[in-house]
């Protein structure tokens, strides 16, 4: 038996046995031997048997395949220690089996058992939740927080991002239960901790917080576990913990990217049994997965706001072309004010703001238009901007209605020096064709201030948080 042995890079001391089938060399995870070299080809090289004998050949590749510093032309018949070169990848050929070999697969054995199916219990994914629970006190505490989990990843991976973290509060007063759930983060200009997002057991509810508790927790980043303010020592007779009759508080620090940013708090009143320290251990998990999931959606943030710089600067250099400068970025500003204005959520007003931005690309670029919306649907955060750009949303879509008003906005006021702004706004109120609840909102925009803010549409000149 032979083999071919990797001797330098990341892969060295990785070894693939040669045996009566064809073995590909390349940058491809799919390649029988992976190599990570910036000269090789996807699929570079390939070694096949032939009467007993190795050959190499190589696959039309970009940089040619060597052996022994020597370069191949059709293919190359294989001797002992003959070293295989490819980039600045070496692998050398070698008698006897492979001791590391990296493809595994065919050591595993199958065997079809239908009686198994017939004790198995199958559940769908929506019905976990509903598995019975084990008379054992123990169990039945573990179950209830794997059940707890479950349900709060489920709505991390389902929810919008600005709804996850209300969904989980309300999921943790009814469940814990808690009279409060509460998630605190430190604001910026001030450093002071507030209210980020606040669940209550019942509507009319208004939670007595403890600022101490909540300080503590930040500044020592430890979580606390109050079982019984009344009679715990850290606190005095005169802390707000004490006098406003709070029995059990579970506080923890709620960390973002490493850094905490916040406290997850939770609070049981005096008529209450006293959260357990499982309960602690529960709510310390949830933190975490409310941290992970906030960090994930941050990342994707500072990544529209550097897509959002890349496009405006390809906008800015379309418009000086054909000299409508400015003009985009002034659409996408009323769009962003708008949609702010009409309470549209973040996903909406990120769609809105590049569409407006490329409102006017049929006349920038002509016949050239469909090209770049077709390049532009590659892109994972821009799939739900083309049906604005290319009219395919229905006319009573409320995006659809915010970028055709504000697109006649930008036109009639770009076109016209010394334009009427209320006229034209009047004649966007008496036209049919647009929304009036959409114009409406346009006009407040306009009346305040905020349809000519900078500060609604990235700066293509400032880099990304």
């Amino acid at each position: 038996m032979s083999k071919i042995r990797v001797i330098n890079g990341p892969y060295r001391g990785r070894e693939k046995s040669l045996a009566d089938k064809p073995v590909t060399i390349g940058r491809d995870a799919e390649a029988g031997v992976q190599i990570l070299d910036r000269s090789a080809s996807r699929f570079h090289a390939e070694i096949f048997p032939v009467g007993g004998m190795f050959f190499v050949r190589d696959l039309e590749s970009k940089n040619g395949t060597y052996v022994n510093d020597e370069k191949i032309g059709d293919e190359e018949l294989l001797r002992e220690r003959d070293v295989i070169k490819i980039g600045s990848t070496e692998l050398i050929f070698e008698g006897g089996a492979a001791l590391t070999d990296d493809d595994s697969s065919h050591r595993i054995a199958y065997r079809d058992d239908p009686d198994i199916l017939s004790n198995t219990l199958e559940f769908r994914l929506d019905e976990l939740s509903d598995i019975s629970e084990s008379s054992s006190a123990v169990d039945h505490d573990n179950a209830r927080s794997l059940r707890a989990l479950y349900q709060i990843g489920r709505m991390q991976a389902e929810a919008r991002p600005s709804e996850v973290e209300g969904k989980v509060l309300a999921h943790l007063v009814h469940t814990m239960p808690a009279e409060c759930a509460i998630i605190f983060r430190r604001e910026g200009p001030s450093g002071r901790l507030v209210p980020a997002t606040v669940r209550t057991s019942a509507p009319l509810i208004q939670p007595v917080i403890s600022r101490s508790i909540i300080k503590k927790t930040f500044s020592e980043n430890k979580a606390l576990h109050i079982a019984n303010a009344q009679a715990d020592e850290r606190f005095d007779r005169s802390a707000s913990v004490v006098q406003k009759g709070i029995r059990s508080v579970l506080c923890v620090p709620l960390a973002v990217g490493g850094q905490t940013r916040g406290v997850l708090y939770l609070s049981r009143g005096e008529n209450s049994e006293p959260f357990t320290n499982l309960d602690l251990e529960l709510v310390s998990a949830v933190a975490i997965q409310i941290g992970l999931s906030q960090h994930a959606h941050e990342q994707q943030r500072r990544h529209r706001d550097a897509l959002s710089q890349v496009l405006s600067g390809l906008v800015r250099s379309l418009e000086a072309k054909s000299g409508v400068s400015g003009s985009g970025e002034r659409c996408a500003r009323f769009c962003r004010a708008t949609a702010e204005a009409l309470r549209l959520d973040g996903e909406s007003r990120d769609r809105l703001t590049h569409a407006g931005l490329f409102h006017h690309l049929p006349r920038l670029c002509g016949d050239s238009s469909t090209a770049i919306i077709t390049a532009l649907q590659d892109i994972d955060s821009f799939a739900g901007v083309l049906p604005l750009l290319t009219g395919t949303d229905a006319a009573e879509d409320v995006e659809a209605q915010v970028l055709a008003a504000c697109s006649f906005f930008e036109a009639r006021t770009s076109a016209e020096a010394d334009a009427d702004v209320n006229a034209i706004i009047e004649a966007l109120r008496a036209d049919p064709a647009y929304d009036p609840v959409v114009t409406t909102a346009l006009h407040a925009c306009h009346l305040d201030g905020s349809l000519y803010s900078t500060k609604t549409v990235p700066s293509a000149a400032t880099p990304p948080a």
